[in-house]
């Protein structure tokens, strides 16, 4: 059968289950509101089990898509990234207005407000923000989780420029100096498009396109190595029982500065490994189920967009 087939570093479905568990952890996580968890504000037991590793275990999805980075030519690179992530994201925003506006007037029956309400939500797709903002003196929501998609087709783009222009021995320094200038930017400016949060990624691509390179997956990680990551780990913990708060990188929040951002990969890092070690030791109904979740998780990213953004009360 299928199913019974060992999975390798190098198949098709190595990050199936790590995906699943990310994308039904993030819907949880955005509607925390409606379960017993207490004040999410402040870092609680819950909180921190919810949201101390939320921006590691988004560092290991971008590290999972870098997997598959190939270097190509800039234009060529762009035409992909618009067909393959751009797309969605505009299918994704119209549905939301639609949705919104129609879903608005019906629950509260004002025409004017409901046409003003989705003006903001469109405007926020538009700008392509983050999150809520002003521009020219007006607010805009945010696109909603949507803002990832677009990071990571910013973040493609940059790593294959990057990849393009520089010689290897200074790809490392380019890479490193890209993501300086996304924190910078986060911290003066709510620039549209998520085009800080994309030069925050740039990191995490090089490190998974370096992975499959290197064929850093298919090697046992020494116990050094595992140690490093556990030193990330208790890194990234300090960090948020010592300032009250967690990284986040849609807000272009995080604790320690640049650290943080690195310390975040570096847990990315770890949590694909550990994740893939019990993809390969468990097979049974229920991890196939969140498997199938994980190969489905750009649908249920958008519908889940869709029903956060446009439904009241969600």
């Amino acid at each position: 059968m299928e199913g019974t087939k060992p999975r390798t570093a190098s198949s098709l479905g190595m990050f199936d289950l790590l995906k699943g568990v990310g994308m039904l952890l993030i819907v949880f996580a955005h509607t925390s509101e409606l379960y017993p968890v207490g004040d999410i504000s402040t870092i609680t037991p819950v909180t921190f089990f919810l949201f101390a590793y939320r921006e590691s275990l988004m560092a290991a999805f971008y590290i999972a898509s870098g997997y598959g980075f190939r270097k190509r030519s800039i234009g060529k690179c762009i035409s992909q990234q618009f067909k393959t992530l751009f797309k969605p994201y505009a299918y994704t925003g119209l549905a939301t207005t639609i949705a919104h506006f129609v879903i608005h007037y019906k629950t509260f029956g004002n025409w004017n407000n409901a046409v003003y309400e989705t003006y903001k939500v469109l405007g926020g797709f538009v700008l392509g923000l983050p999150h809520t903002a002003t521009y020219f003196g007006q607010e805009f929501f945010s696109c909603g989780p949507m803002w990832y998609l677009l990071a990571l087709m910013i973040g493609w783009i940059l790593l294959d420029i990057i990849l393009n222009i520089f010689p290897e021995s200074y790809i490392k320094w380019a890479v490193l100096g890209t993501m300086l200038l996304g924190w910078g930017i986060s911290l003066v400016w709510e620039a549209p498009f998520c085009i800080a949060q994309g030069m925050v990624t740039v990191p995490y691509l090089y490190i998974g396109f370096l992975a499959k390179k290197k064929r850093l997956f298919e090697k046992k990680f020494r116990p050094l190595a595992i140690l490093g990551l556990l030193a990330a780990a208790l890194g990234v913990a300090l960090g948020v029982l010592l300032t009250g708060k967690t990284d986040c990188v849609s807000l272009g929040e995080w604790t320690m500065g640049p650290v943080s951002i690195l310390l975040d990969g570096i847990v990315g890092l770890g949590f694909i490994v550990l994740f893939m070690k019990v993809q390969r030791l468990l097979d049974n109904p229920v991890t196939h189920l969140i498997e199938a979740v994980g190969r489905r998780s750009l649908y249920i990213f958008c519908i889940h967009t869709v029903e956060l953004t446009a439904v009241p009360g969600t």
